[in-house]
């Protein structure tokens, strides 16, 4: 985001990025509702603004509430979130821990927390009619960052076949990536090698 001579980088859950790439017109400019935070220790010294974005105000809402839960910070409340809200929400109103648990990054202790100290004030995201996660899934998330990678090479001017038999590679060798940057660095260590 660019306001004035100043840009912001607004972290978004992996399921709302994921449709912005593939929306084929976006309307420009974009209102994202976002939350501001402070990430890091208190006591680590090494304290760093950040904001989070959301297309629907609701989605902000449930979001907040969410990680007002010890246990549940802001990166993992991005990454945990890949069912519809209506449905987490409902699953808390009902005490469903088993649910919960289902999420990633979401263990049976964090599934209980979050069921006594949100139950009773999810009614209204239960009610909510949206359908699409924020987060997606690992695997699928895996299947985006691919695809990503694809298209950087080919803005590197690879051509695409060579771009896709690059990135097969990479990520048949290396099986946690987890970044465009961490797969740039792959590549450039495949194909420029330290001399021994």
């Amino acid at each position: 985001m660019r306001v004035n001579s100043i840009s912001y980088e607004v972290l978004v859950p992996s399921g709302i990025a994921a449709r912005l790439r593939h929306e084929g017109e976006r309307k420009n400019p974009l209102t994202l509702y976002t939350i501001d935070y402070i990430d890091g220790g208190v006591g680590g010294g090494h304290l760093e603004p950040r904001l989070v974005g959301f297309l629907d105000p609701l989605d902000r809402e449930f979001f907040e509430l969410f990680t007002t839960v010890p246990g549940v910070g802001f990166m993992r409340a991005l990454k945990c979130l890949v069912r519809p809200l209506n449905e987490i929400a409902l699953a808390i109103e009902r005490g469903d821990t088993a649910f919960l648990k289902g999420l990633p990054f979401i263990g049976q202790k964090t599934a209980e927390r979050i069921v006594t100290d949100l139950r009773g004030k999810m009614a209204k995201f239960a009610l909510a009619r949206g359908e699409a996660p924020l987060s997606i899934e690992p695997e699928a998330a895996d299947v985006e960052l691919r695809a990503e990678a694809v298209q950087v090479l080919q803005q590197l001017e690879y051509s695409r076949a060579e771009a896709e038999r690059i990135a097969a590679d990479i990520f048949a060798r290396n099986r946690n990536l987890k970044s465009i940057e961490e797969f740039l660095q792959k590549v450039f260590e495949k194909l420029h090698p330290q001399a021994e």
